[in-house]
């Protein structure tokens, strides 16, 4: 599915549509990204080419988790930097994450959780992989706050 993105923008003080057209794809849907020196974001921002926001800037992307049976093991083609062969990553970031589709499995170092759609998960600079069990696509909304 692709992810249309409509952005705004204040032109001599009056509102209008800066952007509509798809997100940027590559491992992800990058819907939008800021920084500090860019608080409200820019077109330009170059789409996924990190995995986690710096600090003072946000990511806000779609997430398509594929089948575990079609993800793992890793190839070359779908490995993200940060993110090891089983999956694991920690993110020096504030994560707010809104499940569309699922269920999926949320796994820690010590625990795991079964996550339904409507779910939402606070993820907090934790070692953290994601497990899709089913045969179909899982999509996950993201909002990342770089700390």
């Amino acid at each position: 599915m692709t992810v249309r993105r409509i952005v705004t923008e204040d032109v001599g003080g009056r509102s209008k549509i800066a952007v509509d057209g798809p997100a940027p794809r590559t491992w992800c849907e990058e819907i939008w990204a800021s920084s500090p020196e860019h608080p409200l974001g820019i077109e330009s921002v170059e789409p996924a080419s990190q995995l986690s926001a710096r600090p003072g800037g946000t990511f806000f992307r779609m997430v398509e988790l594929p089948p575990d049976a079609v993800a793992r093991p890793a190839t070359a083609e779908r490995t993200v930097a940060g993110v090891d062969e089983e999956g694991f990553h920690r993110t020096p970031t504030l994560d707010y994450v809104y499940v569309l589709d699922g269920p999926v499995e949320l796994v820690l170092d010590d625990a795991s959780v079964v996550i339904e759609p409507g779910d939402c998960v606070v993820q907090r600079g934790t070692n953290h992989a994601w497990r899709n069990h089913g045969a179909r696509p899982i999509r996950l909304l993201a909002v990342m706050i770089g700390l």
